[in-house]
C-alpha cells in the first residue's frame, strides 16, 4: 500500500471513529423498533425501544423490565449492528449506569465481561431495585464498536435514558 493510500485510510478511519454522539435517547413506542425475540430471555418483554439515527450502523433496544418497589428488577440494553456490520468483539464495551434518586443498581459500571457479546449483538443486563412505586428514569453512557469489511465505528459515551414504571 502506498504512503498516500495508507494516509487516506488513516484519515477516513479517524473521521469515522471521532463522530459525535447523539443526544440522550429516550425509548419510543415498541412499534417504532421491534425487538428480537431473544432480546430479554430473563427480563420482561420489550416495553420500549430506542433507535440510533437512520444513518447509524446500529440500533439500540431497551427492555425496561417489570419492577416492584423494594424488589430486584432488570432492564436489558441491547445493541444490534445494521446490515453489513457486526459487533467488534475486541473492543472494550462498557455501560456506566446513573440511576435516579431512590434507585439502587447492583453494578453501576458494567464491562465487556458483564455483557453477552456476539457478532450479532451486545446485551447488558442492568440489575436494580427501586425504593418506591412510580416512574423512575435510569440513564447511562455506553461504549461499543461495530465494524464492516472496511472500517470500524467506535461509539463512545452513547447517551441512553429509559423510564421504568415501578409498581407498589
Amino acid at each position: 500500500m502506498s504512503r498516500i493510500a495508507f494516509t487516506a485510510v488513516c484519515v477516513l478511519a479517524t473521521s469515522f471513529a471521532c463522530q459525535g454522539t447523539p443526544e440522550a435517547r429516550k425509548p419510543e413506542a415498541p412499534a417504532t423498533q421491534p425487538a428480537a425475540a431473544s432480546a430479554a430471555p430473563t427480563a420482561a418483554p420489550v416495553s420500549a425501544a430506542a433507535a440510533a439515527p437512520q444513518s447509524a450502523p446500529y440500533t439500540i433496544h431497551i427492555a425496561a423490565g417489570n419492577a416492584a418497589a423494594g424488589k430486584p428488577a432488570t432492564s436489558v440494553i441491547e445493541v444490534r449492528p445494521a446490515a453489513g456490520f457486526h459487533m467488534n468483539l475486541e473492543f472494550p464495551a462498557r455501560l456506566r449506569v446513573s440511576p435516579a434518586a431512590g434507585v439502587t443498581v447492583t453494578k453501576a459500571d458494567l464491562a465487556k465481561e458483564d455483557a453477552e457479546l456476539t457478532n450479532e449483538m451486545l446485551r447488558f443486563s442492568v440489575a436494580f431495585s427501586a425504593a418506591a412505586a412510580g416512574k423512575v428514569t435510569l440513564a447511562g453512557l455506553g461504549d461499543f464498536s461495530v465494524c464492516n469489511d472496511t472500517t470500524c465505528k467506535l461509539i463512545r459515551d452513547e447517551k441512553l435514558s429509559w423510564d421504568v414504571d415501578v409498581k407498589p
